[in-house]
């Protein structure tokens, strides 16, 4: 019975596999066997798959498509960038303030030459307006190569940048942190750990602790390049260099980790771990939390248990958490590895979700639900499906992957990549499928997603906000060098709205709004309109005086027949105002809450 229900299984998976994929069970298979070895030059990481195919970037591939995600894509730079290679990892490049949610920073590896890349740099970018319209402030630092940038933000609403330089009398390349005095101004102070060997703590990640008016003001990740160490650090001040020793832990080295605060102030660290140093845990995730600011961490819980008996898929380079007010939330990918340190770019992946007081973690994407195709070519370390990120919107995950396309180009068959969206209404215990959200036509690179941990709500629509690389030719031209790389950072706002229905699948004659029913109401009531088009749609709710009480509805809807709640249990009894605005059609009506 037991052999039956593996059979069974295998069978089910390969039938997922070829509805959705432009290649045969036998082809993957084939695909799935070859391993290829990751080398390294220092800062970044290369591997190598020749699947012997053909390119094509004419490719087409199905996919699960959700225009209306998208609330709108930005170009927020119209620079030419050559060093697109953004991460060895998950990136993590944008912080929406929770305080101030107007307020959006990013940041972005750039360089403007071709090869060499000498003057390689972080840019700082910001948004007054929620991703509408974002302003280059400067780089980061103002002079001096660096790299590798990642961000976050202090309590007062100000950017903390990590990124890894060499500048001043240290010629060491090394993690140095850079904090602005006000909210977009552009203003940094260095903030120097110093290092007496190059490339022992580089590729930061950081978090800033609760409160500025704390002894420990951030707390940080680094790794060794060409060795097997990962560090922790303490940042005490924000306008000199002032920090705690550093402390070794075990994770794998090239931004394998990843570090985020709850709401009460607590810092999670998830890690993949170190092979080297820990072989028999070769590919496990751990999982360790701070409740006083980083002085002391919990011994780690594993999260996730690689078995090279079975399917050998183990944790890689992908790995991404926020907090859910203060309950962790996990995401990493896992890639079929043999221990002595090689991957199969071709073998299919999974996406997993793990959160504290689940017993396991969970698959949320794998090749069932994406279209598979293999990771070929010069491929940076990736893998079919891979590099997830997450960020929270209240109750409301959001999860970005990179996947595969079967479309190639370039010199040697590397694919283009795709970035698909996934998301959770409760918190994690399910998911939607995954649906592509860049664009198909024309053929781009899309890579280096990256989620805001923590993410806008207005109204019943909850929002992400991403940033992802825009490419022209697949590929890194850090890896493999082509001059015709066009890259460019792209600004992604998407929505996903809670309680609105579609109740038709007619398309009305005409515009209207319907009475709310019933009416009066205490404390909820029903609101149903019709759009004879696709159209921008505004709901608001206004009090007797005229003052906006809830924006409602803010979204963009097909044509249909919808309806949705509005719960009036924080207002006081009295007489309010429910009023629709499309691009052609408004109109206003009352309802009374009684209480």
């Amino acid at each position: 019975m037991k052999f039956f229900l593996l059979l069974l299984s295998y069978f089910v998976l390969t039938l997922g596999l070829q509805a959705k994929s432009n290649y045969t069970p036998e082809q993957i298979r084939m695909l799935a066997s070859i391993s290829v070895k990751i080398n390294s030059d220092g800062e970044v990481d290369k591997s190598v798959f020749k699947t012997g195919i053909v390119p094509d970037s004419r490719i087409i591939q199905n996919y699960n498509e959700s225009p209306s995600t998208i609330v709108f894509m930005k170009e927020m730079s119209s620079l030419r960038n050559y060093y697109d290679l953004e991460s060895n990892g998950t990136p993590l490049q944008i912080w929406q303030d929770p305080a101030n949610q107007d307020n959006i920073h990013a940041v972005y590896t750039y360089s403007s030459q071709e090869t060499g890349w000498s003057d390689r740099t972080i840019q700082y970018f910001f948004s007054s307006d929620r991703g509408l319209t974002w302003s280059l402030i400067c780089n980061v630092p103002a002079s001096g190569r660096a790299g590798f940038g990642t961000i976050t933000g202090t309590s007062n609403g100000c950017a903390l940048i990590g990124a890894h330089t060499a500048i001043g009398a240290n010629t060491n390349v090394r993690a140095v942190f850079f904090a602005d005095a006000f909210p977009g101004l552009g203003s940094f102070t260095a903030l120097d750990p110093g290092a007496s060997t190059n490339n022992r703590t580089i590729w930061p990640r950081v978090a800033a602790t609760q409160n500025v008016s704390l002894t420990n003001k951030f707390v940080f990740c680094t790794s060794t390049s060409g060795a097997d160490s990962a560090f922790i650090g303490i940042g005490l001040s924000l306008t000199s260099s002032n920090f705690l020793s550093y402390r070794a832990f075990n994770a794998s080295p090239a931004e394998c980790y990843t570090i985020a605060r709850g709401a009460d102030g607590r810092i999670g660290i998830a890690y993949i771990v170190d092979g080297t140093n820990d072989p028999a845990n070769y590919g496990d995730i751990y999982f360790m939390e701070s409740t006083d600011a980083g002085s002391n961490f919990s011994a780690p819980t594993k999260i996730f248990d690689a078995n090279f008996s079975t399917d050998s898929l183990a944790g890689l380079r992908g790995i991404s958490m926020a907090y859910k007010s203060n309950t962790p939330c996990v995401v990493f990918e896992t890639i079929k590895q043999t221990t002595a340190g090689n991957f199969f770019p071709g073998a299919p992946s999974k996406i997993r979700f793990w959160t504290s007081g689940a017993p396991v973690s969970v698959v949320i994407a794998d090749s069932n639900n994406i279209p598979y195709a293999p990771a070929g070519g010069t491929n940076d370390v990736l893998a079919p499906i891979c590099r997830p990120s997450i960020g929270v919107t209240g109750n409301v995950l959001f999860v970005t992957t990179m996947a595969a396309n079967s479309a190639t180009g370039s010199t040697d068959t590397t694919n283009y990549d795709d970035i698909y969206l996934i998301r959770s209404n409760n918190s994690g215990a399910t998911w939607s499928a995954p649906e592509r959200i860049t664009p198909s036509s024309p053929r781009n690179d899309w890579r280096y997603a990256s989620i805001s941990p923590s993410n806008d709500i207005v109204g019943n629509v909850y929002f992400a906000n991403v940033v992802v690389q825009k490419d022209t030719v697949p590929g890194s031209n850090v890896n493999l060098a082509n001059p015709l790389t066009n890259a460019k950072p792209y600004f992604l706002r998407l929505s996903y709205i809670t309680g609105i229905v579609n109740i038709s699948n007619g398309i009305p004659g005409e515009y209207k709004l319907y009475n709310n029913y019933p009416n009066p109401f205490n404390p909820s009531t029903k609101i149903r309109f019709d759009l004879a088009k696709n159209s921008t749609v505004k709901i608001n709710i206004f009090d007797v005086n005229g003052r906006l009480v809830s924006d409602l509805v803010n979204s963009v809807l097909a044509a249909g027949t919808y309806e949705t709640d509005f719960n009036a249990s924080a207002l006081s009894s009295g007489v309010y105002y429910y009023r629709i605005e499309t691009n052609s059609f408004s109109d206003t009506k009352k309802m009374i809450l009684v209480k």
